[in-house]
């Protein structure tokens, strides 16, 4: 997108920015002078008869004026001109980030009125400017009642004279509390003035960039016609195919690709039929070769079981004969130590029969 130096035609077309001081000023400048002149009233420095409390309260309002100010509208407008560097660089971000490509052409998708809210709500806080033409005559209302209040008497006096005197004070009170609300009054009238001054200017200057950047922003009527445009083109296009559609060439073309596309499918059909009765024959093949391993598993299982039977009473016929073997055993044990007990036995009396030959023999 464009760099900011080509934006540079547009301080030309807004003029250079200037100090605001001037136009904050001027908003006070009237304001001030009437305060100013019931405060000279009151030093009695000119013959305008104010009361304390009415300095006061126009005092508290025109410190709430200031608060206000800076919010118009007509100072606003000159903190856009002023500040316009800033937002020009904020306009290049603004447009780089909606950008919209359409038929060749790359621009903004987006509001320029929406982008200058959003730079005119960082100038002032709308709100405040809002409320500000209503706030100044109620405070002033408000004020006079307050007078009013502070300089109303108590009445307790007796006497015809000094009631009177209290009725006189009462009343020279009232009509200074007055001035009060006329200070309101005013204060809301100037606030509008200036404020919609300053919205005219803003509406001005919002104008005149709006036009010095209208080939950046994708305007309505140009996607409309960019629309129409490319469906127009589309649509000859489209007229183009049906009339390659409609020619005698492309059907006889059509024509010899389908029958190749039919032979094809035919001689598919064919070779599918063919590869289905070899897969018929594997099949049957299979179930023949599985019928016979069955049957063979079930003879082998027949002599299977035969053997284990067999195995089986080999197993009964040696456990038998171990048991007979273990019974002789023990009965040729029990008569090996029958015999050991006569050899003892026979020995011992043969070494007696032997002493008795020797002593015998002596």
């Amino acid at each position: 997108m464009q760099d900011i130096e080509e934006f540079n035609q547009l301080s030309v077309v807004l003029g250079k920015g200037r100090d605001c001081s001037f136009r904050f000023l001027w908003l006070l400048s009237v304001p001030i002078f009437l305060l100013a002149f019931a405060l000279a009233g009151y030093l009695k420095l000119i013959n305008f008869r104010v009361e304390i409390h009415s300095i006061l309260m126009l005092g508290a309002i025109f410190v709430i004026y200031l608060f206000f100010v800076r919010h118009n509208a007509y100072y606003a407008s000159c903190k856009l001109r002023k500040n316009f560097d800033e937002v020009k660089s904020n306009l290049v971000v603004f447009i780089n980030k909606n950008l919209l490509f359409i038929a060749g052409i790359e621009k903004a998708n987006a509001s320029l009125e929406d982008f200058l809210s959003q730079e005119a709500k960082k100038m002032r806080n709308e709100n405040f400017s809002s409320i500000a033409a209503g706030i100044f005559p109620t405070l002033g209302i408000l004020g006079t009642f307050i007078s009013i209040a502070i300089s109303m008497p108590d009445f307790s006096s007796q006497t015809s004279q000094v009631l009177e005197e209290e009725i006189s004070k009462l009343l020279g009170g009232v009509g200074t509390a007055f001035y009060v609300s006329i200070y309101g009054i005013f204060l809301s009238i100037w606030w509008i003035f200036f404020e919609k001054t300053g919205m005219s200017r803003f509406q001005k200057d919002a104008n005149l960039i709006k036009e010095a950047t209208s080939e950046y922003f994708w305007q309505k009527e140009e996607i409309e016609q960019t629309y129409f445009k490319k469906s127009m083109e589309n649509f000859e296009k489209l007229n183009s195919v049906f009339d390659t559609f409609a020619s005698g060439a492309f059907v006889e073309n059509l024509n010899q690709a389908l029958a190749q596309r039919m032979n094809i499918f035919e001689q598919i059909i064919d070779q599918e039929q063919k590869a289905t009765l070899k897969v018929s024959k594997i099949l049957q093949e299979s179930a023949d070769m599985v019928s016979n391993i069955a049957s063979k598993q079930k003879d082998l299982a027949s002599i299977f079981d035969k053997t284990i039977q067999k195995f089986e009473n080999f197993s009964s016929n040696i456990n038998a004969q171990h048991n007979t073997l273990d019974k002789a055993h023990n009965s040729l044990s029990a008569e090996f130590s029958r015999a050991v007990m006569i050899a003892e036995i026979l020995s011992e009396n043969s070494s007696k029969l032997n002493e008795a030959f020797s002593n015998m023999n002596k």
